[in-house]
């Protein structure tokens, strides 16, 4: 094997200084609108994931709320009993206080399943 050596007065260094002109395109002031509109949309995801994030961490694996966790007992819904005669138009009107008839009638058949009971029935006052 054998090895050159090259003379260095044969080597000739040329070096380009002619720089080329590339046309700067700016963007428009769409694609600016339509980054914002992105970036907007990415951020309000993440805000929601997040929030989401937290209510679930609140909630624990049950589902129940944090407040709703330590609300307690649900109150106890006071009952009439039905006595022959009795319909929910009659105990609406003795019962129904402060508030509308008709909205209390509507609240009383919900409540108990329908326009109709029986006599002796634990109907549930609202």
């Amino acid at each position: 094997m054998s090895t050159y050596a090259i003379p260095t007065s044969d080597l000739t260094v040329r070096r380009h200084t002619a720089q080329i002109a590339l046309p700067v395109r700016r963007p428009t002031a769409a694609t600016y609108r339509r980054r914002r509109l992105v970036v907007g949309g990415i951020l309000a995801f993440m805000t929601v994931s997040a929030g989401l994030a937290v209510n679930e961490v609140l909630a624990g694996a049950s589902g129940v709320t944090a407040s709703a966790a330590v609300a307690g007992a649900a109150p106890v819904r006071s009952t009439v009993t039905a006595q022959p005669g009795d319909t929910l138009w009659a105990i609406a009107r003795v019962h129904h206080g402060d508030i509308d008839l008709d909205r209390y009638l509507d609240r009383l058949i919900t409540l108990n399943g329908g326009p109709s009971i029986q006599v002796g029935q634990a109907v549930v006052l609202p």
